[in-house]
This record gives C-alpha cells, structure tokens and sequence, in this order.
C-alpha cells in the first residue's frame, strides 16, 4: 500500500481544541479485551496525548509513539500533570522503535487511517505479547445534527467530491485482510461535547483531511472562514457538538 504522508508541523496548536474521547467507550474496551491497571499499552500516533491522557488517567503504563515533534511537545504538557507512569517517544506505526513482544495492547487514536497498513500490521504484531489486542478509534460528528448538516454543505459547496476516507470506513475488512487478527469488533458510544466558538473554529483549522483535499492553502482557508462566520452567527458561546466515538478491537491470532 501507498505510504502516505501527512505533516501536522502547522496543525498542532489547533489540533488540541479537538474533542476528547468517550471515557465511557475505553472502559468497555478495557473490560472487553481484559485490560487491567498497570497492564502496558502503546498509543501510536499520539498527537497532543487526547488518547494518552485517557489511558494514564485510567491507570495504565502508556507508552505514547508520535512521529511530530510539535504534536509531541503539546502531548507532554498535556499529560505531565497527572505524574502517572507514560513515555514519550518518536516514531511511526510503520518504525515504533519500541521492543518485540511488550504490550498488553497497542491504540490508534484518530491516527491508523494514515498509516501504511502492511507495515503497520508487521510492527503491531512485533510489539504486542502473544494474543495482544489492537484497538483503532476515530470521533465522527453526527452529520445528521443540523447545524453539522450545515458545515458540511460549506464544504461540498467547494469540495463536491470531499471524503473522509478510511476514517469513516468499516475497517473490519482492512483488519481480516491482514491475516493475523481474530475477534474483531466494533463497537461505538455516542456523547455531545461542548465548544467554545474559537474552539470549533481552532478544531477546523487542524483538519488535515480538509486541507489536503482542499487543494491550495488558500482554498483550505476560504472554507475555514465560510464555517467561521457559520459559527458567529450562534447567539451562545459554547456550541453542543453531537459526536460518536467509533473503535474497533481485534486479538492477535
């Protein structure tokens, strides 16, 4: 498969004004799987540690892999603060220059959609234990929410044929196709989250999928305001955002 390339250097600061993930959802995952206190994990493609922090704040021994040092730096500072057990290190899904065979489970927070799936398949059994568990997780804004409806005609009034790719694709198929998973599932928890307007805004302008389809950066930034003044036009501050937390689980054969 392709090698695909994003670069979130320009993104990071904007990235963290995204919404966190359903705590409730990494319970279940946690009981699914069986996944206890103190058990290790890898969190690949950490960004600004939105995962990380869930799963040091559930008291699990993270050990956070991001490939940008700006997302990298944000991640930290996130997460320094609960002086819990985690680790920061540079690397990708494909090179996670962590050691074979050491992690009870290795997640994916809005991140496997980029990774080459071959090669990530190979570092993802390397690293886990025997019989470890994968878990990948997006958050998808209800697009059936109206004020939601509204944002996405303001993109596919300039983006007619704008796709969300593999992040909002069963990944069922991609996970069977690698031959080394069994017990996949997905399961999903929907919950609405409040932002601030600057926030959305902040949210938007880290959406890397927008940017790259978008085509020129100053496309990318026309879109981004024709959503700004969308969101000005709502009389109170913070906007109820509807989202579903989206995961799919899977043990190593």
């Amino acid at each position: 498969m392709k090698k695909i390339n994003w670069d979130y250097s320009k993104l990071a600061k904007s990235y963290d004004a995204r919404a966190d993930y359903s705590n409730i959802l990494i319970n279940k995952i946690a009981k699914r799987i069986k996944l206890k206190k103190n058990y290790p994990v890898a969190d690949i493609g950490a960004g600004t540690g939105k995962l990380t922090k869930l799963l040091v704040r559930n008291n699990y021994i993270v050990a956070a892999i991001e490939p940008n040092f700006h997302m990298m730096e944000f991640g930290k500072k996130n997460i320094i603060k609960y002086r819990k057990i985690f680790n920061w290190k540079k690397g990708t899904a494909e090179k996670t220059n962590l050691p074979n065979n050491s992690f009870y489970a290795v997640f994916f927070g809005s991140s496997f959609n980029v990774v080459n799936y071959t090669k990530a398949f190979k570092e993802i059994k390397r690293i886990l234990i025997p019989k470890g568990y994968f878990c990948c997780m997006w958050n998808h804004r209800d697009l059936n929410d109206p004020f939601q409806k509204r944002i996405e005609n303001i993109i596919k009034d300039e983006i007619p044929n704008y796709s969300y790719g593999d992040r909002r694709k069963n990944i069922i198929p991609i996970l069977r196709s690698s031959k080394i998973f069994k017990k996949i599932k997905k399961i999903s928890v929907k919950f609405n989250y409040y932002m601030t307007k600057n926030d959305v805004i902040k949210a938007w302008k880290s959406h890397a999928t927008l940017e790259k389809q978008s085509g020129t950066k100053v496309k990318f930034l026309y879109i981004i305001n024709k959503i700004n003044k969308l969101v000005r036009l709502k009389k109170e501050n913070k906007i109820l955002v509807p989202y579903q937390t989206v995961a799919y689980i899977a043990q190593l054969n």
